[in-house]
């Protein structure tokens, strides 16, 4: 009767479990990460059909208002360039809107990297219950004095069994390591372009104010 899927991990080893773990933790990180980069995807969209429409017409304290409702850390990209623009708050907008949105980028990006630490490292743990594996093997045969497939087979699936798993979590943190870089990139550069269009705007619109009072 072949074995089944069970009875081979139960062969794994002492490093199987380790990387069982990791795989666990891998997936929550990858969905977590998954979800916030799509929550911040929907942020973007709302920010261009409300908060810079709203410059577009011109109306900078309507757009603060909206700007407001926006969810941190993405609300206070908007709000620090309005509140400036406004005359609330002294500064820049410009250079404040570009040191909040590096935040924000950053704040997106936060447990990617374990993921990409968990594909460099995986491999070796799987290497190293390999090594465990072959010495339990040599010390069955030192034991029994003997040779053979019987002897040296449980070693041997130990072996193989932590190489596998951790060939096969690597890849999985590799994967996700890459498609979640890609998509908060996406996602920042999306916010970069909506962070210079409402530079744009807010000057215009103060060239426009500094016209009218010249006139």
């Amino acid at each position: 009767m072949e074995a089944s899927i069970a009875d081979a991990l139960a062969q794994g080893g002492p490093t199987l479990a380790a990387m069982a773990i990791s795989s666990v933790l891998v997936l929550a990180i990858a969905i977590e990460r998954l979800f916030a980069i799509s929550r911040a995807g929907a942020v973007a969209s709302q920010v261009d059909a409300k908060v810079v429409e709203a410059l577009r017409k011109g109306d900078r304290e309507d757009a603060r208002r909206l700007a407001d409702a926006l969810p941190s850390p993405f609300r206070e990209i908007f709000t620090a360039g309005l509140d400036r623009a406004l005359g609330r708050v002294r500064g820049e907008a410009p250079v404040a809107m570009q040191r909040e949105l590096r935040r924000a980028v950053s704040q997106l990006r936060a447990r990617i990297w374990l993921l990409g630490t968990a594909g460099a490292l995986l491999p070796f743990v799987g290497l190293l219950g390999t090594v465990l594996g072959v010495m339990s093997s040599f010390g069955a045969i030192g034991e029994s004095g003997k040779g053979g497939f019987a002897v040296v087979s449980a070693g041997l699936s130990e072996a193989l069994i932590a190489t596998a798993v951790g060939l096969f979590v690597a890849i999985e943190a590799v994967l996700f390591f890459n498609v979640l870089q890609n998509l908060s990139a996406g996602v920042g550069r999306r916010f970069a372009l909506l962070v210079d269009e409402t530079a744009e705007l807010l000057a215009a619109s103060r060239r426009d104010d500094a016209g009218s009072a010249g006139r």
